[in-house]
């Protein structure tokens, strides 16, 4: 297994240094960098998507959370796909016809206001960061799991060698990189599942056992409210996650985006089953892991043959590596491009702002290390504390603000604060919780910040009819208002 999984990891590593030379020499502007000369096509944009999304939150956390819960967490996958249609009708079209670079870009120029862009800016640089604790803390649970490495060097690897082709070729790099990596997973995880299902005798007699072990495994472990608010969590998020619209900029056109989301859609899916089922399975083989987290890993290594393992080791690594890349990109261009590029030096050259770009990249990519060596919760967890965050101060000023013109810059602001403050009090100061008042965190910040949006709006200063004019047109009757 060793060697293989040597072989193996040097041909993928191999493959990533080869796309990341080869997009450095085609990166020569802020634009390139972050959007890729906006050249990315529907198959490699749907896989990007795909890969952004299927983190160390599915490969490990939802495996993980299969292996200890049953099916029920199946269910989570639908608020993830009406996060994607939502945004396939209602947001990518218009964000990628506006052509910015980065979403507080957007929150800019629709509401009209330099402090919403700072502030939008602040709150994806505090949320990513706690995104990069769930995958840094999954890299740490592998290698020490497969390999005996500590899981501060294995952290430590995961930053440089992802932030290695990063800092490379930008958005170009990743965006291929993450084409490679998604078929990767899918070939991974697919491929293991009749391998599996061998190891334990066949479908039938696994299910009896799971039955046997605890019947809600194969029922009913989350009632349909607490599944409700996952999937609220996931879908608000997925909708006007920045790390994902951000890669509407990088494609071609509208019809382009909307192509890639279908595609996205299929290989989530397809990588949403298999996991599925290798939760269970892994349940049936070892039934008593000390950390659901341990489940993949302990897969992988201990069962599977070896270059079926090391394909699924190199799909995990490359999920987790693929949304790494994806948040350092959106927090390093948030801070490069929508903080010191508008606010410290709006003078600065092409060549400045990409090596900003890359100073904030590697400190960013650093400073979630130290939290993540807390281990303040299982990975799943940490994942979707981190949605409820974006959805609570994001859905609204995106999605309801490329929808109704009368939102203002004060109501945007005070929609992501309330949205922010709100979860962060539900969550924190144990006054609340789901358990308590069947109410989710989620739910109590996003319905804040839509109410502060509405309502700050109707009394505050409009937006100039120049910046509403760039996303609904010049004729306001014909838009609902």
């Amino acid at each position: 297994m060793s060697m293989t999984l040597a072989i193996v990891l040097i041909l993928y590593f191999g493959v990533v240094s080869g796309i990341a030379f080869w997009s450095a020499k085609h990166t020569r502007t802020e634009e390139d960098f972050i959007a890729a000369g906006r050249t990315i096509g529907p198959f490699v944009g749907g896989a990007v998507l795909a890969a952004t999304q299927i983190s160390a939150g599915t490969v490990v956390g939802t495996l993980g959370r299969h292996y200890l819960t049953g099916v029920s967490w199946w269910w989570i996958w639908f608020g993830v796909w009406a996060g994607w249609l939502v945004s396939a009708f209602l947001v990518a079209p218009r964000l990628r016809r506006f052509g910015a670079l980065t979403i507080p870009d957007y929150i800019a120029a629709r509401f009209g206001s330099e402090n919403a862009r700072a502030l939008s800016a602040v709150l994806i640089v505090v949320s990513y960061t706690i995104y990069l604790v769930a995958q840094f803390q999954a890299s740490g649970e592998i290698a020490l799991a497969i390999f005996g490495i500590q899981p501060l060097t294995a952290m430590l690897i995961v930053v440089a060698s992802t932030g290695f082709y990063t800092l490379l070729g930008g958005v170009r790099s990743s965006s291929y990189i993450e084409f490679v990596q998604t078929l990767i997973m899918v070939v991974g995880l697919a491929v293991a599942v009749p391998v599996l299902l061998d190891q334990v005798g066949g479908l039938a007699p696994s299910l009896r056992f799971l039955d046997s072990l605890d019947t809600r495994l194969l029922g009913w472990y989350y009632g349909p409210k607490e599944l409700a608010a996952f999937g609220i969590a996931f879908g608000f998020s997925i909708a006007a996650a920045p790390y994902e619209m951000t890669r509407y900029y990088s494609m071609r056109d509208e019809k382009t985006v909307k192509q890639a989301i279908g595609v996205s859609i299929g290989f989530q899916f397809l990588i949403g089953g298999t996991v599925l089922v290798l939760g269970l399975l892994t349940r049936v083989l070892f039934p008593t892991l000390p950390s659901e987290d341990m489940a993949s890993s302990i897969m992988a290594f201990e069962v599977l043959p070896p270059i079926v393992g090391a394909l699924l080791i190199v799909a995990m690594l490359s999920a987790i590596m693929s949304t790494v890349n994806s948040v350092l990109l959106v927090t390093g261009a948030a801070v490069a491009h929508d903080l010191y590029g508008k606010f410290v030096r709006p003078d600065a050259s092409q060549r400045r702002l990409i090596t900003v770009n890359r100073i904030a990249i590697v400190a960013l990519a650093v400073i979630p290390v130290v939290f993540a060596l807390q281990k303040y919760g299982d990975v799943q967890t940490i994942v979707v504390e981190q949605g409820k965050f974006v959805a609570s101060f994001f859905f609204v000023p995106v999605v309801i603000g490329l929808n109704w013109r009368r939102g203002t810059a004060a109501g945007a602001m005070a929609a992501m604060l309330g949205g922010f403050l709100a979860v962060l009090i539900w969550e924190f100061t144990g006054q609340g919780g789901f358990a308590q008042h069947g109410i989710d965190a989620v739910e109590v910040g996003v319905a804040t910040s839509l109410v502060l949006f509405l309502a700050v709006s109707r009394f505050t200063r409009p937006v100039p009819q120049a910046n509403v004019d760039t996303f609904f047109g010049p004729t306001p009757s014909t838009d609902g208002e």
